[in-house]
């Protein structure tokens, strides 16, 4: 017989178990209904310093300490019930080493009496640690996952409102990817895939594709970023305007294998540049033409003062025939308004050109008011029934310093302008007010109104708003010398108005008191 075999003869079953118990690095124990150890494995040496041997006949209490026992007592007497019992436990042990542990109590029933129970304490604290580090990693990855998508949200979010949009062409893959804002711009179903190269004319209008297409050829050859504005075609019909950026992407041979790139929607920034433009060719122009009125006019003075002179000396001749008389009187009348509309001229061409002088004294601004009042009470007279109001008689002075002669022409030119468009049967009210540092001059008419668009335009020079083909006398000067002189003084000029239910007029001066 070999040594191998009498080796397996000499062991007998009982000595395998045995083997097995004594070597187990788990606990290994046999607790009786007293909660008295019957039996302990060598491996109570290790986790709690112990003899096992002198372990028996002892108790569950002391080996475990009051603490411990408490958190186990409810598994203990569970399984004194007969019921098998499972759970985790921090089992601390000699040196402050803390164990993680499996415990596995086993009811020994005999004859539906339990006995007592088998304890098997097993320690997992290589799998804690792997399932903390696990749970860390997850816990690592999840917080990224939340910070990649609330950055994707404010990304989403910051091109909504930015009006920014962002896209990616993988031309060899001939894939194409647009970010969320780039179909609002472009006024396309997001449900539907990007277009395609081949789709991506039909987006603009062709002198935009033609130099968009430029742009990126010149940025292949240069190896810069292209930057261009143009101008785009919506399904709908609609166009804009967008700030087109874009580069492109190399491998590491310095091939080019992608193009990448975002568009600003500017349709509005387009337009208010154009508006500005227009504004600022209308008002060259102006004050073109003002300057040339202006030399006329000065060169217009002296022939109309000869042209008034004359007319006067005959005027004064007794002997004059009444048909002379006649004719004299129309010269007078066409040569004094030939004369105001110069002054109109020469008073705006020196507004505009900042070289009115302002000459401050105290004033009653009511008194001015009434006189005003007074004046347009005749052309609203001639003109037919409209009904002219102002301050109460009783209303105490509004004080104040300032040029009485320039605001006396800035209530005269909002007085006559509000006689002038309020039909026959309207009203015209004209007031003041006193506020802390300043005074509100307000001038309300029933007459035709303007729209929002017009109302723009309405202290430009030479702008008549159409009422030249009403049959609305005038030279489309008035409001626009008022405002320049409101402005000179330091105050402002604003209007209310809408079509078929009249205008309001609103002035605000500086209150300058001595």
């Amino acid at each position: 017989m070999s040594a191998h075999g009498a080796d397996k003869a000499e062991r007998s079953t009982a000595d395998y178990v045995r083997l097995l118990v004594e070597r187990l690095p788990s606990m290994l124990a046999y607790w009786d209904r007293d909660l008295v150890c019957r039996y302990a494995n060598p491996a109570y040496a290790r986790w709690f310093g112990v003899d096992p041997q002198r372990l028996v006949g002892t108790s569950l209490s002391g080996l475990l300490g009051s603490a411990l026992f408490a958190k186990n007592e409810p598994y203990i007497r569970a399984a004194l019930r007969g019921e098998q019992q499972v759970f985790e436990r921090v089992v601390p042990g000699p040196g402050g080493v803390n164990r993680h542990s499996l415990a596995t109590y086993i009811p020994d029933i005999v004859d539906g009496r339990t006995l007592g129970f088998i304890a098997h304490v097993t320690e997992v604290s290589p799998l804690k640690d792997t399932e903390e580090r696990l749970r860390s990693e997850i816990a690592q990855r999840e917080r990224a996952n939340e910070l990649l998508r609330r950055s994707e949200s404010a990304l989403r979010e910051a091109q909504r409102l930015g009006r920014i949009g962002s896209w990616d062409w993988a031309f060899k893959q001939e894939r194409m990817e647009w970010s969320e804002e780039m179909y609002r711009i472009y006024g396309r179903d997001p449900a539907q895939p990007p277009p395609t190269y081949l789709e991506l004319e039909a987006l603009y209008t062709p002198e935009s594709w033609t130099r968009l297409l430029d742009a990126i050829s010149m940025s292949i050859e240069s190896g810069k970023p292209f930057q261009i504005e143009a101008e785009y075609r919506r399904p709908d019909g609609g166009t804009g305007w967008v700030e087109a950026r874009g580069e492109a992407v190399r491998d590491a041979d310095g091939k080019i294998e992608r193009f990448r790139g975002t568009v600003l929607e500017i349709t509005p920034r387009r337009q208010m540049e154009q508006a500005r433009i227009r504004q600022q060719v209308a008002e060259a122009a102006n004050r073109n033409k003002t300057a040339l009125l202006s030399w006329v006019s000065h060169d217009m003075r002296t022939p109309l003062n000869g042209i008034l002179g004359v007319a006067q000396l005959c005027l004064a001749d007794p002997s004059l025939a009444p048909k002379h008389r006649e004719w004299s009187e129309i010269v007078l009348r066409s040569g004094q308004h030939m004369l105001e509309l110069v002054d109109e001229f020469l008073d705006l061409a020196a507004a505009e050109a900042g070289q009115i002088a302002l000459r401050a004294s105290e004033f009653d601004l009511l008194a001015l008011l009434r006189d005003s009042l007074t004046q347009a009470g005749h052309a609203a007279r001639e003109r037919g029934p409209i009904e002219l109001t102002g301050p109460p008689a009783d209303a105490p002075p509004i004080v104040m310093v300032g040029d009485p002669k320039r605001i006396k022409q800035v209530i005269d030119n909002l007085l006559s302008n509000a006689v002038k468009y309020t039909p026959v049967g309207g009203a015209v009210a004209a007031g003041a007010t006193v506020h802390a540092e300043t005074v509100e001059l307000v001038v309300r008419d029933t007459g035709i109104g303007i729209s929002a668009d017009q109302a723009q335009n309405l202290f430009v020079a030479f702008e008549r708003l159409g009422a030249e083909r009403r049959g609305i006398a005038g030279t489309g000067l008035g409001l626009a010398f008022t405002k320049r002189i409101v402005e000179l003084m330091g105050g402002r000029i604003e209007v209310h108005s809408r079509p078929g239910e009249g205008s309001e007029f609103r002035v605000e001066l500086p209150r300058v008191r001595r």
